[in-house]
């Protein structure tokens, strides 16, 4: 018995022992349960919802806005709400939460460049969404975790277009007046200044688009007419675009190792036609030489690249009839499984906002008279953006690109005075002409930016996009809220279901989506 006791208080002490040294020999020193570095949290909350962005243009955003075709995708009657988080960007929501807590950590230390960062990268993620879905979870999804809110109010997109402004504001106000130089900036390096020039061409970018509904003209005179205090984009080089490396595999593009068939998606008809009726030098970067007219002979030659043809296919259609005879999209978005001569780990770039955005929506701002200046004003701003895209798609040609079988080279890519004396891109005629000249351009430029191209579909119906005859008999203007949203949110998922005008629907308008 004096022996089972003395087992017993041995064993006493050792699991004391155990239990004094549990919490030290189990925390991994690399991997801290707290954080106090708020660059920490940036590189992976970017990265994701970029990506996201950048392969849902690919894989639904460029087919709904009829800049890519899909033989699957648009049959819209499959967009189904499982799609919410795989396609349409819900799972945003998990890189906003990591903001907040960027914004927290800022606060608490006084890091106001961080906050900033922080503020424009959430203000960018919440427009994505709320353009996708209309009514969503704002500010109780931005305070969640400090007012621990499981299931946050939907809010209209008129109160949230509002709350993204004045974060937008805060941000420009905030971003330089700390002295700290951030880590984990992926995007621009801790360059503050062009984090304000994001900030304030995102302004403009909610302005506009809410023109249906609120008049823009004082919030963009006030960004177009103070550049001291609003900085804008010069050129593509200050552009908010995610420029992908080579380092590790994460950091590539992600259509680079992806599995995008050579026939499941291909350049849209519109498309093609459109830039070849303009003798548009872009089309070679937009779109691939068709298969049939690109192949090696028997004597595996292929063809000079002058007898190349591009065709684009039809959405809505069903399976398309010979993909032998049509484009694929762009060499810069070949995957090495489909075009391994082709695929470029970096020659795309994950953009947010772009250069040519802003100068077209400055454009269509001096046409209405919302800024100053007028049609003169809007005629620099329309060919400002027209010339930076195609210097922008000639400085990104890949140099091995010359020698492969497509030889393109930066030189392929120009516009000279021809291009724009032509009268399709010539800015002159009503203003009618006008505003759709630069809806065109600017529809054409926003190729693989995420959703924005539909976006301004919605938004001005130019172009006029065909019906396909497979499918729900629309263009859809939404998409469906996820299910979890019905089961886990019910009561504020109802609400919101009463605030779009048919209900949970892919033909309900959202809010700025005015007729």
């Amino acid at each position: 018995m004096k022996m089972l006791r003395s087992i017993v208080l041995l064993s006493v002490i050792s699991l004391a022992g155990c239990t004094k040294n549990f919490d030290e020999i189990n925390t991994n020193p690399n991997a801290p349960a707290v954080i106090s570095n708020p660059g920490l949290l940036l590189p992976d909350a970017m990265r994701g919802a970029i990506n996201a962005n950048y392969s849902g243009a690919y894989d639904r955003g460029g087919i709904v806005a009829n800049l890519l075709a899909s033989d699957y995708a648009s049959n819209f009657s499959n967009w189904s709400r499982s799609d919410a988080n795989g396609y349409f960007l819900w799972n945003n929501y998990n890189y906003i939460r990591d903001l907040n807590e960027v914004i927290k950590l800022s606060e608490a230390q006084g890091l106001n460049n961080y906050k900033g960062v922080a503020l424009v990268l959430r203000s960018w993620m919440f427009q994505c969404l709320t353009d996708l879905y209309g009514p969503i979870p704002f500010r109780q999804a931005s305070n969640a975790k400090l007012g621990g809110i499981n299931t946050p109010v939907y809010e209209q997109q008129d109160v949230i277009y509002k709350g993204l402004l004045t974060d937008l504001e805060e941000a420009n106000n905030l971003l330089g007046s700390s002295a700290e130089t951030m880590v984990g900036d992926i995007l621009y390096g801790s360059d503050v200044t062009k984090w304000k020039k994001f900030a304030n061409g995102l302004a403009l970018r909610i302005l506009l688009r809410q023109s249906k509904r609120v008049d823009p003209s004082a919030g963009m005179k006030n960004i177009a007419e103070h550049p001291e205090k609003y900085p804008l984009f010069s050129s593509n080089k200050e552009q908010a675009a995610l420029q992908y490396i080579t380092e590790r595999t994460a950091n590539e593009s992600p259509f680079y190792r992806s599995n995008n068939s050579s026939t499941d998606t291909k350049a849209s008809k519109q498309l093609v036609d459109y830039l070849t009726s303009m003798n548009d030098t872009r089309l070679r970067v937009y779109a691939q030489p068709t298969p049939a007219s690109s192949a090696p002979d028997a004597n595996g030659v292929r063809p000079d690249p002058s007898a190349f043809q591009y065709a684009g296919d039809l959405n809505g259609i069903g399976r398309f009839p010979d993909a032998n005879l049509t484009s694929s999209p762009g060499p810069f978005w070949a995957s090495l499984q489909a075009n391994p001569t082709l695929a470029s780990a970096t020659a795309g770039q994950g953009i947010l906002l772009s250069y040519s955005e802003v100068q077209f929506t400055l454009a269509e701002a001096a046409e209405l008279g919302y800024i100053t200046g007028g049609s003169a004003a809007a005629a620099v701003y329309y060919k400002n953006g027209i010339a930076d895209q195609f210097a922008y798609y000639a400085d990104r040609i890949p140099s091995g690109y010359a020698t492969t079988y497509i030889k393109l080279s930066a030189a392929d890519v120009f516009a000279n005075d021809d291009y724009y004396a032509q009268s399709g891109v010539v800015y002159s005629g009503t203003t009618t002409e006008k505003l759709d000249k630069i809806w065109l351009q600017k529809w054409i430029s926003l190729y693989m930016v995420g959703y924005e191209a539909w976006s301004e579909w919605r938004r001005t119906g130019f172009p006029v996009i065909p019906i396909g005859t497979t499918g729900p008999g629309y263009i859809p203007r939404r998409v469906l809220y996820p299910a979890d949203e019905m089961r886990v949110n019910k009561v504020n998922y109802d609400a919101a279901v009463l605030l779009l005008d048919k209900g949970d629907a892919l033909d309900s308008r959202v809010w700025w989506d005015k007729l």
